[in-house]
Order: structure tokens, then C-alpha cells, then sequence
């Protein structure tokens, strides 16, 4: 099924190597530094999240539920926030909660990501890479060639 803004696109197969080549490229940049970036923000509300509550009336309300001192970070704000609004009925607080203490199934264990089960089961057989052409490599100048590659 295609949409009609589909007839202007032009798959990679149909593209000059060059371009090709060149897409694929902004592509791979694109996301290594999507990757640095998210890598970044999570250290980032790592330190956050270790910081002390500076707050004293969300510290005094924190202690009187029985945290000590030592525990009283960011990160135990955002518990309370979540366990307050579970508490008050927010169905996706709730869930979160399920999801975050592991009781998400309606009494089975909780959803696992069973994406690289599935790779290793897919990739069990051995692959011809002869007859993958993004896989196959020429030979540069000055390389060390082991067999003769055809092109």
C-alpha cells in the first residue's frame, strides 16, 4: 500500500553509488549523533538526579515518611512524584510504576525485550555473504588481497 507523496521517491537501489553512498553517510552521522547527544542527556540527569533536595519543605515532608538524610536526592523526588500520582489515580503513573517495580503482566512475569533473542535465532544458519552486495568490500591500493574479487 503506498501514499501518493510516495511516487516522488527514489529507493537507494535506483541511486548512483555515489549518492547513494553519500545518503547512507548523513544517515550513519546522523545518527551517531543522535546517540552522543541522548548518551550525553543521560549522564547529564544521572548527576541531576544525585544532587540533594535543597527544598526544605519537600525534605521535611520526605522525612516525615521515614527517608534518612543520605537518600534525600532528586531522584527520591521523582519516586514521590510518581507514587503520588499513581496514588491519585493517573493511570500512566501507574503503569510506570508497574513497568519500573516489575509487576507489569496481569500476574505474569513483566514484558522483556527479547529483540537480540530474536536476532541470534534469526542469524542460527550460516549466511552466504557472497550474495550480499553491501556486504562485499574492493580492494584498495597497497592492501593486502587474499583472493581474487570479482566486481
Amino acid at each position: 500500500m503506498s501514499r501518493p507523496q510516495d511516487k516522488h521517491l527514489i529507493p537507494l537501489t535506483e541511486r548512483s553509488e555515489e549518492e547513494a553512498h553519500a545518503i547512507r553517510s548523513a544517515g550513519g552521522k546522523a545518527s551517531q549523533e543522535k546517540r552522543r547527544q541522548q548518551k550525553l542527556m543521560t549522564e547529564l540527569l544521572q548527576i541531576y538526579s544525585d544532587l540533594p533536595i535543597t527544598d526544605k519543605k519537600r525534605k521535611g515532608r520526605l522525612k516525615r515518611l521515614g527517608i534518612e538524610e543520605g537518600d534525600l536526592t532528586q531522584k527520591t523526588l521523582i519516586a514521590d512524584a510518581i507514587m503520588r500520582a499513581a496514588q491519585s489515580g493517573n493511570t500512566y503513573a501507574i503503569q510506570l510504576y508497574l513497568d519500573l517495580m516489575g509487576e507489569s503482566g496481569l500476574g505474569g512475569p513483566a514484558k522483556e525485550n527479547n529483540l537480540l533473542e530474536a536476532l541470534q535465532a534469526s542469524t542460527k544458519e550460516d549466511i552466504d555473504t557472497d550474495d550480499l552486495p553491501e556486504l562485499q568490500q574492493e580492494a584498495t591500493d597497497n592492501a593486502d588481497v587474499v583472493e581474487q574479487t570479482e566486481v
